[in-house]
């Protein structure tokens, strides 16, 4: 019988520790909200997930959570997007009012794709309670913005 409850036990870590591997950053965010249909990658430990369109590989929304502070001045260099974009021009870096007046980075930039391809990148940084949250969409320069995934970006309100 002591056998059977470890083995009962060691089945419930395994299956939690398993749940924790797939968790979504979202989980945590009050009303975050990808568009409708569009596609979720499994959550990555809790601290990333994507979602993109079902027909455009060239547009995508990205969530990270960070469990210790970032600083924008660190997120919001041409050396953090040398990897996935080229030529990158800062075209707008404000600081706007999310979650009911909380204070958020805002950064707007467009250059050219590792994909190839000039887009649009429009960035969130919130860090609320000592975690930082980060929400990226990305499009073709020339393409419409999806309403939904800009407003997906001020959705960074952690529940309470």
């Amino acid at each position: 019988m002591r056998i059977l409850t470890r083995a009962v036990a060691a089945l419930a870590v395994l299956a939690a520790t398993a749940c924790a591997l797939s968790a979504s950053p979202a989980d945590s965010l009050q009303h975050f909200q990808a568009p409708p249909g569009w596609r979720s990658s499994p959550g990555i430990l809790g601290f990333m997930q994507f979602w993109r369109p079902p027909s455009n590989d060239r547009e995508v929304l990205m969530l990270f959570k960070s469990p210790k502070p970032l600083k924008a001045a660190d997120v919001f260099s041409n050396a953090q997007f040398d990897d996935n974009w080229k030529d990158v021009v800062f075209e707008k870096h404000a600081v706007i009012q999310i979650c009911g007046g909380a204070p958020a980075t805002y950064v707007e930039a467009r250059g050219t794709s590792s994909k190839g391809g000039d887009e649009r990148v429009e960035i969130v940084l919130a860090t609320r309670n000592a975690t930082s949250y980060l929400a990226m969409y990305a499009r073709p320069l020339e393409g419409q913005a999806n309403p939904t995934a800009q407003a997906a970006l001020r959705e960074l309100c952690p529940k309470q």
